[in-house]
């Protein structure tokens, strides 16, 4: 201790060797805690996402932006009056949420992690709230593919065919 003209004072280092062991535990106990807060915040966020529809326009924006991963998946019949006829490019088709129903090409396509938004007929809620527990983050397209096709926004037709490897761009 160094004396001082009020007597002996620590100096600051003395006074802050005790408290290193603490600092250490309130450290972790903060980020601890932040953790926590952050894992609710993003369930929150998850499950206020899934119960907004998104838009045939807003879908579109999506897609066109490379930036943004966002996967589409066509809950619609894999037949001449549904998918084969017409569809969002791009889409991975899973009929009825039921990867033995889709082709083999599209099963291995469908990722559980990724922004989804699901295609019905005309944006059904209860054939979307039965698939959207398979993803993290999904979405239900409003309108299904009726309201895509009135945007007159670009349709595909035929067979399901997974993307090439290495290609780039995006599927518009």
């Amino acid at each position: 201790m160094k004396p001082t003209s009020a007597g002996l004072k620590p100096t600051s280092a003395e006074g802050s060797a005790g408290l290193k062991p603490f600092e250490a535990l309130i450290y972790i106990g903060a980020l601890a805690l932040l953790s926590v807060v952050l894992l609710f915040e993003g369930r929150t966020y998850t499950s206020l996402a899934s119960q907004q529809p998104v838009t045939a326009k807003e879908l579109y924006a999506l897609l066109s932006n490379p930036q943004v991963k966002v996967q589409v998946v066509d809950l619609r019949a894999y037949d001449d009056d549904h998918f084969l006829d017409t569809h969002v490019p791009g889409s991975v088709p899973l009929p009825e949420c039921d990867p033995e129903k889709a082709p083999p090409a599209a099963r291995e396509r469908v990722y559980p992690y990724v922004m989804t938004v699901l295609v019905t007929d005309e944006g059904d809620t209860a054939t979307f709230e039965k698939c959207r527990g398979r993803f993290g983050l999904a979405r239900n397209l409003a309108g299904g593919i009726a309201a895509w096709s009135d945007a007159n926004l670009p349709e595909d037709t035929g067979d399901y065919s997974a993307p090439k490897a290495g290609a780039g761009g995006g599927c518009l």
